[in-house]
């Protein structure tokens, strides 16, 4: 596990060298490496929701006149990541935080248990939880908008 961990922080420092985090209005903040639409609302940091929850939650977000929200996977979550930075371990650009868990799309069923991976962001580290625990989302889209 912690060779994968070391995996996993070294790519994203590498997926985030160059990674560009703007105010794109109050509700979102864009990655203009990535072009996707962060969610920066007070709901992120209010309200923990089991797995499906946030699943449902995001597939019914609307900012901005923006829909299709969804959870975001592992690797998209793991890129707002601050390798640098402890407690959080996310951007400032960012202005609801809160350092604890927040939901991946990453899910998967084990010996009859529902499991989802989480990434902290009091540290940065992943891990799996059970599906049905309440932890936070953070909504994500991939923006097809290309600005010139």
């Amino acid at each position: 596990m912690k060779l994968l961990y070391a995996f996993i922080l070294l790519l994203s420092m590498i997926y985030n060298a160059n990674a560009e985090l703007i105010k794109n209005s109050k509700n979102t903040i864009k990655d203009t490496k990535t072009n996707y639409l962060w969610q920066d609302t007070k709901e992120v940091s209010t309200g923990k929701k089991t797995f499906i929850d946030a699943v449902n939650y995001c597939r019914n977000l609307e900012l901005d006149g923006e829909t299709s929200w969804e959870v975001p996977g592992f690797m998209e979550l793991q890129s707002i990541v601050d390798v640098y930075a402890y407690n959080p371990a996310i951007s400032k650009k960012f202005n609801f935080i809160v350092p604890d868990k927040y939901w991946t799309s990453k899910n998967f069923g084990m010996k009859g248990n529902k499991y989802a991976y989480v990434v902290n962001f009091s540290t940065g580290v992943f891990n799996k939880e059970r599906a049905h625990y309440e932890y936070y989302v953070r909504c994500y889209k991939k923006n097809k908008k290309i600005e010139k």
